[in-house]
C-alpha cells in the first residue's frame, strides 16, 4: 500500500493498524482470560498451601506472600457489604464489557485498558460470589500498603491506562477546536 497524506489526516492508517475487529477481539479475550486465570490460579495456590494470615517471604525487600480474606473493597471500605459489592461489581463488569466490545474498536490501547479492567473486575467478582470475600496475598514489604492480588494489579494498570486515555482524548479534542 502506498502512503497517502489525506488518508493519514483522516486517521485511516491508525484504524488500519488497530481496528482489526477479530484481532482486537481475540487480543481482548486473551487478556481478560489471562488475568482471570492467573488471578484464580494464584488464589487457589495460596488457599491450598497457606494458613489464613500466614506470611512467607517472596522477594526480599519487595514483597511477601500473606494470605488474607478481604470482605470489603479497596482499603477495607464497605466491609461486610457482600450484596452491595457484588451488585456494583456486576454493573461495572457489564459497563466495561460494553466499552470493551463497542467503544474500543479503534484503539488497541483502549482495548487493552478495558480488557485489564474487565479481567480484574471479574476476578474479584468471582471470589465475592463464590466465597463471600476476596482472597488477597501480595504484601509489599518496602512500604505500608494494603495486601492485594493479581486482579487488583490488573485494575490498577487498567485504571492508569484509562487516565492516560482520558488525558490524551481531551488533548485531542482541545487541539481540534
Amino acid at each position: 500500500m502506498v502512503y497517502n497524506k489525506e488518508y493519514y489526516k483522516q486517521g485511516y492508517y491508525n484504524k488500519l493498524s488497530s481496528k482489526s475487529t477479530s484481532g482486537g477481539l481475540c487480543m481482548g479475550i486473551l487478556i481478560i482470560l489471562g488475568v482471570l486465570i492467573l488471578d484464580q490460579a494464584v488464589k487457589f495456590y495460596i488457599q491450598t498451601n497457606f494458613a489464613l494470615h500466614e506470611a512467607r517471604p517472596a522477594i526480599r525487600g519487595l514483597f511477601q506472600w500473606f494470605y488474607l480474606h478481604n470482605d470489603g473493597a479497596g482499603w477495607g471500605h464497605f466491609a461486610n457489604q457482600r450484596f452491595f459489592l457484588i451488585t456494583i461489581s456486576t454493573l461495572a463488569a457489564a459497563y466495561l464489557f460494553y466499552l470493551w466490545r463497542y467503544e474500543a474498536q479503534d484503539s488497541r490501547i483502549a482495548k487493552l485498558t478495558y480488557s485489564l479492567l474487565l479481567g480484574g473486575t471479574l476476578g474479584n467478582l468471582l471470589d465475592r460470589i463464590r466465597l463471600g470475600y476476596v482472597v488477597d496475598m501480595i504484601d509489599l514489604t518496602f512500604m505500608d500498603f494494603p495486601v492485594f492480588n493479581v486482579a487488583d494489579m490488573a485494575l490498577t494498570v487498567g485504571g492508569f491506562l484509562l487516565i492516560v486515555l482520558l488525558i490524551t482524548d481531551s488533548r485531542k479534542k482541545g487541539g481540534a477546536e
